[in-house]
């Protein structure tokens, strides 16, 4: 009696190798989001802080902003969790039809997006 190619255990195993890697992706992108709302929350809150116990010395307008640039990074790891989300759902049915095929477009929208943010924080750190 012949065996099906599916039941054998190379397939299978390539199988659950391949969620288990769509997996650990997404939970790669959900610590990125956790770090960015908790740094977010901490810059927004310690800008916060300096804005309500200035003293006599005024503080400089870029450190005032930060609540900005952390309301920002928060907004950002929403986002972040949110396609993550969506990305995930939208590979495992890929695996499971065995139509998976790397997105290049979403891998060089985020790093763009990236991109972006860093030269813009390289900026605002020239800048103040």
């Amino acid at each position: 009696m012949a065996t099906d190619i599916a039941d054998s255990p190379a397939p299978r195993r390539a199988w659950f190798a391949d969620h288990l890697a769509n997996e650990r992706t997404h939970l790669a992108y959900v610590r990125t989001a956790i770090a960015l709302f908790t740094f977010g929350i901490s810059l927004n809150t310690f800008s916060t802080f300096i804005i309500e116990h200035q003293t006599v010395r005024k503080v400089p307008p870029s450190l005032v902003a930060g609540w900005r640039v952390g309301l920002g990074m928060v907004l950002f790891g929403i986002a972040l969790a949110l396609w993550s989300a969506w990305r995930f759902e939208q590979v495992t049915r890929d695996i499971e039809h065995g139509t998976y095929r790397p997105s290049r477009v979403a891998m060089l929208c985020l790093s763009l997006v990236v991109l972006i943010l860093g030269a813009a924080a390289v900026i605002w750190l020239l800048w103040k």
